[in-house]
């Protein structure tokens, strides 16, 4: 499984050259994103203009339907638990880590301002641009 993050996300109802590229190179993968990204881009649809609220979120919602939306579990948290005793200061990050690690993540797709710099995943770090 290939999970990607919201600046991915971004880029996917963007429309953008790379995230066109990046959907190619996925065919017949099983893509996944966490419930947290989801909650990411339904914050962010809601600070658009209210003309374009019901655009957006409409987008979102055929989003979901086409990629496996992994849920916040209790193993999702203990995996978290990992890399916060690290000692970095990871915020949710590592809960959304947590979520696809517990899930058997094999690969994390996202974007330079996102990439992990000193923490050891148990999955495959892939950066693309956009």
């Amino acid at each position: 499984m290939k999970a990607l993050d919201v600046s991915v996300l971004v880029g996917i109802l963007h429309d953008s050259p790379g995230a066109k590229e990046l959907l190619k190179s996925l065919h017949g993968e099983e893509i996944a994103t966490t419930e947290l990204d989801l909650f990411d881009l339904k914050r962010l649809a809601a600070t658009a203009s209210a003309a374009a609220r019901p655009s957006r979120e409409g987008a979102i919602s055929r989003l979901r339907r086409r990629i496996t939306v992994l849920p916040v579990s209790a193993e999702g948290v203990s995996e978290a638990g990992r890399f916060l005793r690290t000692g970095a200061d990871l915020g949710l990050i590592a809960l959304a880590w947590g979520v696809l690690s517990a899930a058997g993540c094999s690969e994390w797709i996202t974007t330079r301002e996102f990439a992990p710099t000193k923490v050891r995943l148990p999955f495959r770090v892939r950066v693309i641009k956009l």
